[in-house]
């Protein structure tokens, strides 16, 4: 029912970003062009902000309880990536929009061609993006119902935690340790408490899985683009047709231009996401590092399936990225092929400089960073693992 609603957001203006504009729309992320809905957005989003300092605030005041610190420590530190990229992109939404028309206009232009082997390849990436989105989605749901509700649901139903709840001799179990200007323990603060928790952390799961499924899609694009533009390249000259000056001038000047367009948007959006991404590396690398550790030593099942649920999606997170990253790498590492791999020598001799000098322009590849220490690539996945793992050991030694 979900993937259905998805595919009807797919719209002839939006084929490609359809339901992630409408969820960025939804959550406020893309601005309403009306003044009084755009300043309830920036209020919905610094509100969230706000309850982010609230967490560091009670990390400085809980560092008697090394598991408490911990927890919160863990769970600030996902609170400011969250908060950092809904900012981040209010504060650059005219460069987002520039990006999000680029990949509309793009994608319209590839599914008109009529080529067979074009619309593969679009029909492939078209199927990616929707799954990414939809799996993703998915995931933060549960990922969000299991933080919600795991820790408080257990507890509460345990007759003897229940009844240490109400000797007083053991806190209620707040989705987050954040601080309050009342006491959170007191019934009705309790329960308000529990409340405002529920829509911050429904509100942030909703502004991950929007910024992320759109970056996402527009990094597979990317990808899928490259593939294109080597495809045009080998159709460059065509198996017993004649290639006039002109046309094969027309045909090289496409090509030029649509390269020149995606190599300035791929690094307009690398220039957006880079210093999130660095941020990030360093805050999955704590997040992965802190559960492991956790998980070692925890006995209790619902903080368990919590831990197992952060360490879950904090991989998955970081995987997408590195895993899309690393897929654009190769596509444009591969993409001067694409000229060598047409029928050049039939071609004059300027044609055939043409060629090369187009072959030349296509040789630099292109990856996505995090910030000027490291790229987004699968080796890098892997290294931000076992630098996790090699910590947790430290730790736990």
């Amino acid at each position: 029912m979900f993937r259905e609603f998805l595919d009807r957001l797919r719209t002839e203006e939006m084929p490609l970003l359809g339901p992630n504009t409408w969820f960025l729309k939804t959550i406020g992320l893309r601005l309403p062009k009306g003044k009084i809905k755009k300043v309830f957005c920036v209020i919905l989003h610094e509100i969230v902000t706000f309850f982010v300092i609230t967490q560091y605030i009670e990390l400085f005041s809980v560092t008697d309880d090394v598991d408490t610190m911990i927890t919160n420590l863990k769970s600030s530190s996902l609170s400011i990536i969250c908060v950092i990229k809904s900012n981040t992109m209010l504060l650059w939404q005219d460069k987002w929009l520039e990006a999000f028309e680029y990949v509309t206009e793009a994608d319209k232009f590839e599914r008109v061609t009529g080529n067979p082997a074009r619309d593969k390849i679009v029909t492939r990436y078209t199927k990616q993006c929707s799954l990414v989105t939809y799996y993703y989605y998915l995931l933060l749901f549960f990922t969000n119902f299991g933080v919600i509700s795991l820790n408080l649901l257990v507890n509460m139903t345990n007759v003897e935690f229940r009844a240490a709840l109400n000797n007083g001799t053991v806190p209620f179990p707040h989705i987050f340790s954040a601080w309050t200007p009342y006491d959170r323990n007191t019934f009705p603060f309790t329960w308000i408490t529990v409340v405002w928790h529920v829509f911050i952390t429904t509100t942030g799961a909703v502004i991950i899985s929007a910024y992320d499924t759109a970056a996402i899609v527009l990094l597979t694009f990317f990808g899928a683009k490259f593939e294109l533009l080597r495809l045009r390249c080998a159709e460059l000259f065509q198996e017993g047709e004649p290639v006039t000056e002109e046309e094969f001038d027309e045909r090289v000047r496409q090509v030029h231009t649509l390269h020149t367009q995606l190599v300035k948007n791929i690094r307009l959006v690398d220039s957006l996401l880079s210093p999130i991404m660095c941020l990030y590396t360093v805050a999955c690398s704590l997040v992965l590092c802190t559960s492991f550790y956790q998980l070692t030593f925890s006995t209790s099942i619902s903080q368990k399936l919590m831990l197992a649920e952060y360490l879950a999606f904090g991989i998955t997170q970081l995987f997408l990225y590195c895993w899309i990253s690393n897929d654009v790498l190769e596509k444009s590492s591969k993409l001067m092929l694409g000229p060598y791999e047409s029928r050049w020598w039939a071609g004059s001799p300027r044609q055939r400089r043409s060629v090369l000098m187009l072959a030349e322009q296509m040789e630099k590849a292109h990856v996505f960073s995090a910030g000027p220490f490291t790229n987004l690539t699968l080796p890098t996945f892997i290294m931000i693992v076992k630098g996790a793992y090699s910590y947790f050991t430290l730790l736990r030694n």
